[in-house]
């Protein structure tokens, strides 16, 4: 399968890719805004146990930290363009709050890409622009691709899947900033704690607790990236109730302290 992964200097962590769609031995997750292209055939993806078909000409988007893994295709492998953003820059799009939140609750949106842009020549262009001057220009041909396709697959009000599993997902992402627990999670489902739990890892395969933590470690990636604050209130204001508790969990997840990921942020390299 060809691959030529690009991370742009100018934006940490942009990928790009496009090559035949491989079977995946199993699920994996990263904590990106996955935008998949197919440009030929079709390919189908599983989510916990909810399957996602992409057929030629549309796009998907979705946030790839919930496990997925990309089926055996059936037939001839299927030709996909790849793109993956950081949950952080997606962030500081300012995108429409109900779209977002669809987005952070597992739901992917799918919609047809434009019969007039050749996706294949869009990313052979991306793959260079990323690793040059033009990646500015480049990123927000993305970030306009992301939008439309959120737009083309907003569900009317009032009419979108209705599930424990989301509703639970939906209050933490409200209120991930305050002292949450558990139990405030499962009540709002009306269950007992402990069903609640089992319900939920199910579902998203990963604890509240967990999912609770990648949101307030995105949102302070978002600060880190978007403002002054020092960081220590960057912790605060991203619902952690310590600094300490901060420091240790953003290293955990990132790989790198707050400081550390703003510094190469405005040197423009990557943390790694």
């Amino acid at each position: 399968m060809k691959h030529e992964a690009v991370a742009a200097p100018a934006h940490a962590g942009i990928w790009v890719a496009h090559g035949a769609a491989p079977a995946m031995d199993g699920a994996h997750s990263h904590d990106d805004i996955e935008v998949n292209v197919v440009t030929r055939g079709a390919v189908e993806y599983l989510f916990g146990e909810r399957r996602l078909r992409v057929e030629e000409g549309r796009t998907a988007v979705f946030w790839a930290s919930l496990p997925h893994r990309l089926l055996a295709p059936e037939g001839e492998p299927a030709e996909v363009c790849w793109a993956h953003v950081p949950l952080s820059t997606v962030l500081t799009w300012d995108l429409p709050a109900a779209e977002l939140r669809g987005l952070l609750e597992g739901r992917p949106a799918l919609a047809a890409m434009p019969s007039d842009v050749d996706a294949q020549k869009v990313w052979r262009r991306w793959e260079s622009d990323f690793a040059g001057p033009d990646a500015d220009a480049a990123l927000l041909e993305l970030h306009a691709l992301v939008r439309r396709t959120l737009r083309a697959a907003r569900t009317p009000s009032g009419t979108g899947p209705a599930s424990r599993p989301l509703g639970m997902a939906a209050y933490i992402m409200e209120r991930f900033r305050e002292p949450i627990t558990t139990a405030d999670v499962a009540a709002v489902v009306h269950l007992n704690t402990e069903y609640a739990m089992t319900l939920f890892r199910k579902a998203w395969h990963m604890t509240m607790g967990d999912f609770l933590l990648r949101r307030r470690v995105a949102e302070a990636q978002r600060l880190l990236a978007t403002t002054d604050l020092d960081c220590s209130a960057v912790g605060y204001a991203a619902g952690f109730g310590s600094g300490s508790n901060f420091y240790a969990q953003f290293a955990k997840l990132v790989g790198t302290s707050p400081g550390q990921y703003r510094a190469a942020l405005r040197a423009g390299s990557a943390p790694d």
